[in-house]
């Protein structure tokens, strides 16, 4: 099954992103598949063409801003205020009462991987900063995909979200260490290696805490086989 998603990536060539492109977005997502729990792992598989279609929803109707403007590349007056985190932090409580609920998985998935898309850019280090082009965010962001030189992901445990905008506040905080890198230097693989795997860590810890959250720690252990924290994230400086 993930064999045949994971074909289908690679032949994508629709572009409407700003951040990780479409298939950048997929591979992500397929490779926080692969380091879930077993039972969830299973459990969400047969549902991956949910997950990735919400996955890519909010680039093709692209209704706020996706980034969270951190540190100025230029010097150019910030933006105004990003919803970003808001955005988050309504698909992600959507999805866990629906859980509650006892909808479908298809249909959890779908609003799960909407808030994932978010999760995911702000990974990337140029939405934590602002005073790039379009065209410029583009260049950079093509020749982010990680497969020519791909290592071994760390995945470092299932770390507890306790505030979804606090959560996504911390991510573009951390990653907006990288923009000058990324952007001035050029430090392609160097950048995209390390926020790859963060957005590959941030999103397994996503997806478990969105579960754990909606049905509490013994069912998600025993539905899900979602273990004990190993930490919490969620406590930026910026939150």
């Amino acid at each position: 099954m993930l064999l045949c998603i994971i074909v289908s990536v690679q032949h994508t060539s629709i572009r409407t992103s700003w951040a990780w492109n479409l298939t950048g977005h997929r591979l992500i997502a397929l490779d926080a598949l692969t380091v879930l729990p077993a039972p969830m792992r299973e459990a969400l598989t047969p549902h991956a063409s949910a997950l990735l279609a919400g996955l890519l929803e909010p680039d093709f109707n692209r209704v706020v801003s996706h980034k969270i403007p951190i540190l100025s590349l230029r010097g150019t007056p910030p933006p105004p205020r990003s919803e970003a985190a808001d955005v988050l932090k309504r698909f992600a409580t959507d999805a866990e009462e629906m859980i509650r609920l006892g909808r479908g998985l298809d249909e959890v998935s779908f609003v799960l991987g909407q808030a994932t898309h978010f999760v995911q850019d702000l990974n990337q280090p140029l939405h934590g900063a602002w005073g790039e082009t379009r065209a410029e965010h583009h260049e950079v962001e093509d020749q982010m995909l990680y497969r020519s030189w791909q290592k071994d992901h760390t995945y470092r445990g299932f770390m507890l979200i306790k505030n979804y905008p606090c959560f996504a506040y911390s991510i573009a905080e951390k990653s907006s260490q990288h923009a000058r890198a990324l952007f001035f230097d050029r430090e392609i693989e160097r950048v995209t290696d390390s926020a790859w795997d963060q957005a590959v860590n941030d999103t397994a810890s996503f997806w478990q805490s969105v579960f754990r959250r909606a049905l509490g720690p013994a069912r998600a252990w025993q539905l899900y086989g979602i273990p004990p924290p190993v930490g919490e994230v969620g406590n930026g400086s910026l939150c």
